[in-house]
Parts: structure tokens; C-alpha cells; sequence
């Protein structure tokens, strides 16, 4: 009678700890529910704060540069005119509360220019062997949403989703109460599988926490992706709209050294360069449910620039040198190298400002971009770019991958002598691993 009178007490203490969960996870949901239907139409909210994380991670698909912002944990690019590779990681900030949005990301990435790639077809390969850390911050803007009908008292774009989310708001807890009713029926066979003399209540107090956080996770994530599929396929709004400024540091880690002479009878000498580079940039991003997506990015940077960097240097192989004249006497045969420099070799500060724009039709994951930089000082070509960007969906009809084939011309105003004015070049940017909401 006493193991009875216990037994029944752990299991009467477990139903209820079990029931108290359950409605808690519930009545968060619905919380969050309320705290955004009960918002004016003109208050630019749609959906919780996690879904249109989800919802933003959808639309900021453009990645063609470790510069762009990523919704994923880890992405990669790769830019071929330029030879470079990058490796980049996010890390997220905490979360305020159960249902924050993003605001800040710290990334931090290596970035990689290898020689014996596409890079090779340059008249003179600016980029070579090189490897570097980028550092890069970005402070998020609000989401703002804009609907139609606002002045109708009818059924607008607004109270249509609070209609959506309150049928999956019904659906999920329906679906919490059946996976905890099949729960609490699975607890009791658990006394007949448990080994002799295991606490059999604090066996079902440990399973019931973690069947009550792995339920509380999921609920949350379903309830946030849900969410933005529901925007997305109904286009329940007529403009969402967001910014974000970022600010970037590129530390070089190894970078080759130059063979430099001043002029076909000067020795030659090592140059040791350090183009460390800064770049602050802000991007404004506008969905709207009737012409498109729209990118507008502005960017401002700062290089410790070189002769070298700047095309400013006369590149010739060994061969060359010697059949040109050459006489330094270090110079040997065996030397082997094909990337020795005459002219006078100078590092200055190279100030840049850049415009991009990028578009995709509605409905569309083929879009059009443009991109003017112009550089200011010893070094100051104007050059254009026009690509195509191509946004790949994966089964989960996300973005998976980023294409972009494009035409760069170099040097509009025709200052700089000896280089190719115009490229073709491929860049790639890759999300992967977990979404961050």
C-alpha cells in the first residue's frame, strides 16, 4: 500500500508537470499571436519576429561576396575573376526573448587568392598566393511591412494573415496535445525496460524535460517557418522593406613578396606589402508583392595600396628581363621566377566608393545587377560591372545557391596603360549549415 501510495504521487507530480509544460508552450504561441495581431494595420508587422527572419533569409538570397549578408551560420564564395575564395562564419548574438529579431552578426572568415587560376589570363595577375582574416560587423534594421487596404474596414492583406496565423496557431496545439498524450502513454511502459533498482520517477522527470525542450524547439521553428511560407505564398503585404550597415576589416595573414627594381640596371629587392583594407557599406532592400526585389548597396572603402596592386609596375619573367638588358647580378637563371617588377615601387592609401544595384522580377530567381566603383588618389580608375545573378532553390524551396556571370570593365577613363579593359568573370555563394532565427 505505500509503494502504491508513492508511485502514485511521482506519477500524479510527473501528469502534472507534464500538463503545466504543455500549456506553457501553448500559451507562449499564443502570446506571440497576440502580440502581433494586435497591432495596427499601419504598425509594419505581419508576422512574429521569427518568421520574418526566416522570411528575410529567403529574400537576402543575393550572395555573391563574403560582404553580403547571410541568414545561415556558414557560406562560402568564390569570385573567379579575382581568384578569390572565402570561408565565413556568423555568430549569433543571444536572443532578448522567445521571439527576437535579428540585429547584429558578427562574421569572421579567411579569404583566400590562389595563383594558377582563372587569374592567370590578366595581363598582369594582380592577385596572387595570398591569405587573409576578414572581420566583419553588421547592425540590422527594422522590418517594415506595408499593406494594402488599410483604410478598408473590410478584409485586408493584415487581417488575412492574423486569419492564417491563427488557423496554425489552432493546428499547433492540436498537434502538441497528441505528441504529449502519445508522450505520457510511452512513460508508463517505461518501469518494465529500466534496469533494476534505477529511480523510476526521476527517470521520467529527466525524459520529460527533454521531451518538453525537443517539443518546444520544434514548435518554434515550425511556427516561424510556417509563418514565412504563408507570406510568401499568399503576398499578403505590399511592400516589406529593411537596411543593414556593415563594417569589414581584411587583416592579410601571408601575403608574397614582390621582386622590385627600380630599372633594368638597378638590383632588385624585396618588397614586403600589407594591403590592409576597411570597408564600411549600408544596403536597403525593398520586396514588394507587384515589381520585385530591389538592392541598393553603397559602400565607401580605404586600402594600403602599393605601386604593385595599382598596375603602376612593368612585369616581365627572367627571360624578358634579359633580353630587355637587364644586368643585376643577383639575378640568377635558376631564380625561376616570373613575376619580377621594374618601376619605382611606392605604397600609398587608395580611398574607393562603390553603387550596386540588383534586381529580380517578381516570381523571379533570375535577376540583373550594376556596379560602378570609382578609386580616388595615386590610384583612380573608374570600372563598371553587369551581371546576371541566378538564385538556385533547393528542395525545401530555399536558396541554396547563388550564380552570377558577369562583364567587368576595367579603367573607363583609359588611365592606367597595359591592362585588359574588359573580363568576364563567375562568382558563387554558397549558405549552408543552420538557418539562425
Amino acid at each position: 500500500m505505500r509503494h502504491f501510495l508513492v508511485s502514485l504521487f511521482f506519477y500524479l507530480c510527473c501528469n502534472f508537470m507534464q500538463a503545466q509544460n504543455a500549456r506553457t508552450i501553448i500559451a507562449e504561441l499564443s502570446a506571440i499571436n497576440q502580440s502581433v495581431s494586435g497591432k495596427s494595420c499601419d504598425s509594419g508587422s505581419v508576422i512574429s519576429h521569427r518568421g520574418m527572419n526566416v522570411f528575410m533569409a529567403d529574400k537576402t538570397g543575393y550572395l555573391s561576396a563574403n560582404t553580403d549578408l547571410s541568414y545561415y551560420t556558414n557560406y562560402v564564395t568564390l569570385n573567379t575573376a579575382e581568384g578569390k575564395f572565402t570561408v565565413n562564419h556568423n555568430f549569433q548574438q543571444a536572443a532578448s526573448g522567445k521571439d527576437a529579431p535579428l540585429k547584429k552578426l558578427l562574421s569572421i572568415g579567411f579569404d583566400m587568392s590562389l595563383a594558377g587560376n582563372y587569374a592567370k589570363s590578366f595581363t598582369d595577375k594582380r592577385f596572387e598566393n595570398e591569405l587573409g582574416i576578414t572581420i566583419n560587423y553588421k547592425w540590422l534594421c527594422k522590418v517594415k511591412t506595408r499593406f494594402a487596404g488599410c483604410s478598408d474596414n473590410n478584409f485586408n492583406q493584415q487581417r488575412a494573415m492574423n486569419a492564417l496565423r491563427a488557423a496554425l496557431i489552432t493546428s499547433l496545439e492540436q498537434e502538441i496535445l497528441k505528441k504529449e498524450a502519445d508522450f505520457i502513454q510511452s512513460l508508463n511502459g517505461m518501469d518494465s525496460v529500466l534496469p533494476a533498482g534505477q529511480d523510476l520517477a526521476a527517470s521520467k522527470k529527466l525524459a520529460a524535460q527533454n521531451f518538453y525542450e525537443e517539443l518546444e524547439t520544434a514548435t518554434a521553428e515550425k511556427f516561424a517557418t510556417t509563418q514565412a511560407a504563408l507570406l510568401s505564398k499568399t503576398g499578403h503585404f505590399k511592400t516589406i522593406s529593411t537596411g543593414w550597415t556593415s563594417f569589414q576589416i581584411y587583416l592579410p595573414l601571408f601575403f608574397p613578396k614582390y621582386t622590385v627594381a627600380s630599372s633594368l640596371v638597378s638590383d632588385f629587392d624585396n618588397r614586403h606589402p600589407y594591403p590592409l583594407m576597411a570597408m564600411l557599406g549600408h544596403t536597403r532592400l525593398w520586396e514588394s508583392n507587384k515589381a520585385g526585389r530591389l538592392f541598393v548597396t553603397l559602400n565607401a572603402a580605404l586600402l594600403f595600396n602599393n605601386s604593385k596592386l595599382s598596375y603602376g609596375l612593368n612585369k616581365m619573367n627572367y627571360g624578358e628581363y634579359k633580353s630587355l638588358g637587364g644586368t643585376a647580378a643577383q639575378m640568377q637563371e635558376d631564380h625561376g621566377s616570373s613575376n619580377l617588377y621594374i618601376g619605382s615601387y611606392k605604397t600609398f592609401m587608395t580611398a574607393s566608393v562603390s553603387a550596386r544595384f540588383v534586381y529580380y522580377p517578381i516570381n523571379s530567381h533570375v535577376g540583373i545587377s550594376f556596379l560602378a566603383e570609382k578609386d580616388f588618389g595615386n590610384y583612380d580608375p573608374l570600372q563598371l560591372k553587369v551581371g546576371i545573378p541566378v538564385v538556385l532553390i533547393n528542395s525545401k524551396k530555399t536558396p541554396a545557391v547563388t550564380v552570377e556571370c558577369y562583364a567587368l570593365f576595367l579603367d573607363i577613363g583609359r588611365t592606367i596603360p597595359g591592362i585588359s579593359k574588359s573580363r568576364l568573370g563567375l562568382s558563387v555563394g554558397i549558405p549552408f549549415s543552420r538557418l539562425m532565427y
